[in-house]
């Protein structure tokens, strides 16, 4: 975990504003040095009570406690002129900060604020005679803190956007995992059924209608735990992606026939479940192709941790059509979706699949 993140969670960020900014307030009241009217002080307690009004609706009610922070800020800039020192501006800088740095106030109302304080604390200074150097001083000291307070701002809003896009690239994940459990075994398991439907209805044959109910039974088998697989996947739980590819290879040799070979070098290391998951769906949708296109010939799985993880499916022959289909470009836009690259063709004679991750 990141120091920022553990720091955040021992102290939140917006408790720490409010700790500060009142730890502010109260030692620059409590400093004041010259003689400050009567009518001053009241309009500085009044700022005070604003700015705790603000801190005590922060978490609770943010929307509400927009409207103490900005009367704060009203009272403190519009004090800049008239006070003896130097007392509200620094007042000001810690209401400017805080309300610039606020992500629930639109920008154009941010803007406005921001640029009638900048207004208010030169026009301010000039009308009570504090001198052109004073006021652009008290001017600039205003806009640097309001920088601050708007580059925390852009802080917050690209942490939240990016926050989405996680969301959303996880909602495709699913998305997509679900659509490869669902269209694989039930389009299957429906074709399967078709068929038994037709044998007995039709044609009264109850040794094929039988054999196609135990193969729709098998399909559905196979499916529930294909979905448990992905489900595992999407909670993280996966197994790692030898063991996984150890597992399909085995399962392979076993229900299709197939005299898979998997060879694995380099040093092996931990990839992440959406790596892990696009890797292993690959290996599957090759493994099904070569079933399908050249069924009893010889294939090989390679999988190779070097610079970049890249796995290899070869098919040794040459019976894989030109044009997979659909397969092909859903293995793509698969590992796609972790910042890798596909490649399938002709290659010595068969047919060659190749999936690299930079991972």
């Amino acid at each position: 975990m990141h120091l920022s993140r553990l720091f955040d969670r021992i102290v939140p960020g917006r408790l720490l504003v409010g700790v500060i900014g009142t730890g502010v307030f109260v030692i620059t009241l409590a400093t004041v040095q010259k003689p400050t009217p009567a009518w001053m002080w009241s309009l500085y307690g009044v700022s005070l009570a604003c700015w705790l009004a603000f801190v005590v609706l922060d978490r609770r009610a943010p929307r509400m406690a927009l409207y103490p922070l900005l009367a704060c800020l009203l009272l403190c800039v519009v004090l800049i002129g008239p006070a003896p020192d130097g007392t509200p501006v620094l007042l000001t800088c810690v209401a400017l900060a805080t309300t610039c740095s606020l992500t629930l106030l639109p920008s154009a109302p941010l803007m406005a604020v921001l640029a009638g304080s900048l207004v208010i604390c030169g026009g301010g200074a000039l009308a009570w005679g504090q001198g052109s150097v004073s006021a652009l001083g008290d001017t600039a000291a205003l806009l640097i803190v309001a920088m601050s307070g708007l580059a925390a701002r852009q802080h917050q809003l690209q942490a939240r956007l990016q926050a989405e896009v996680a969301a959303l690239d996880e909602r495709a994940r699913i998305a997509r995992e679900l659509h490869d459990v669902l269209a694989h075994s039930l389009g299957a398991l429906g074709v399967q059924l078709e068929v038994a439907e037709g044998l007995l209805a039709e044609r009264g044959d109850l040794a094929g209608g039988l054999l196609r109910v135990q193969r729709a039974r098998r399909l559905a088998h196979d499916g529930l735990d294909e979905a448990r697989r992905a489900v595992a996947a999407l909670r993280f739980d996966a197994p790692p992606l030898v063991e996984a590819l150890e597992q399909l290879v085995a399962d392979g040799r076993r229900d299709r026939g197939l005299e898979i070979d998997l060879s694995v070098t380099g040093s092996v290391r931990t990839l992440s479940a959406g790596t892990a998951v696009s890797l292993l769906r690959i290996a599957r949708e090759s493994l099904t192709n070569a079933a399908k296109h050249a069924p009893g010939s010889p294939v090989s799985v390679m999988l190779d941790f070097g610079s970049v993880t890249r796995l290899r499916v070869y098919n040794a022959s040459s019976g894989e059509t030109a044009d997979p289909g659909h397969g092909l470009v859903g293995m793509r836009e698969r590992i796609a979706l972790v910042g890798g690259t596909l490649s399938a063709g002709r290659s010595g004679g068969g047919w060659l699949v190749t999936a690299e991750v930079p991972e």
